[in-house]
């Protein structure tokens, strides 16, 4: 008898480590599931802004998912607005490994000699500003304003580089007028430096097709901290400070 007891107090201790044993995997799937969840976490946080989409793409993949990158989803959007916007038609597309690359003729934006956006040029403006809103969360946009080689001179623009930067700005103060945040775009004036084809041929005369396309304005689109916004200026006297500060205390 005593050895039945026995037996069924052994049998009795086995069924009660089996009854904990569910409760162990499910605290194990816990951790697991944790671990992995702070481990995400701390790669999203840590990735470079570049680095973030490859991320997004491969744990799509490995979830058995698939992934369109956000410039592909602008890309097709914007062809879509053909039908309202022909301009969009006439417009360049190129997708760089950091982002996207909206190129414009500029005689399709502006006169000649002019930094004055079209009047039937700003609706189309607004509407790529909403898009890249939409599809690139806190996208970072830099206007650049390209020329041929042509001189210049006049009252308003006595160069190039005073024509092609007025035309950038032309561009940032429309995407700002359609609510864009202005601390996530630049204007920058490349006057002739930059040119996408030979202005000239090899008795130096000029190509006239290609300076054309030389003349141009350029919205490139890329992921939000890829440029470094400086937190602090360089005062004459060496000393660093806070812009947003220091502007506060000069007003003052």
């Amino acid at each position: 008898m005593s050895e039945n007891k026995g037996n069924n107090s052994l049998g009795g201790h086995h069924e009660e480590e089996g009854d904990e044993e569910p409760w162990l995997i499910s605290y194990a799937d816990m951790m697991t599931l944790l671990f992995g969840f702070f481990v995400l976490m701390y790669v999203f946080a840590s990735a470079k802004s570049g680095d973030a989409e490859k991320v997004r793409e491969g744990l799509a993949k490995s979830f058995g998912g698939t992934y369109v990158p956000p410039y592909e989803e602008l890309a097709e959007q914007l062809a879509q607005q053909a039908e309202e916007h022909p301009m969009v038609n006439l417009i360049e597309l190129q997708q760089p490994k950091d982002g996207m690359e909206i190129t414009f003729r500029s005689n399709l934006l502006f006169d000649s000699g002019s930094s004055e956006l079209k009047p039937d040029v700003k609706k189309t403006m607004t509407m790529i500003a909403k898009l890249i809103s939409k599809n690139v969360e806190n996208a970072e946009i830099f206007v650049g304003g390209h020329t041929d080689d042509a001189p210049i001179s006049t009252s308003r623009f006595p160069s190039n580089w005073e024509l092609s930067t007025s035309r950038a700005s032309s561009v940032v103060r429309e995407f700002v007028d359609s609510g864009y945040d202005p601390k996530m775009l630049i204007a920058v004036g490349y006057a002739e430096t930059r040119p996408a084809y030979p202005n000239r041929d090899e008795n130096g005369i000029p190509i006239k097709e290609n300076r054309e396309k030389n003349r141009r304005v350029v919205i490139k689109v890329v992921a939000p901290g890829l440029v470094k916004q400086p937190s602090s200026i360089q005062k004459p006297d060496g000393h660093k400070g806070n812009p947003n500060t220091d502007s506060d205390k000069a007003k003052l």
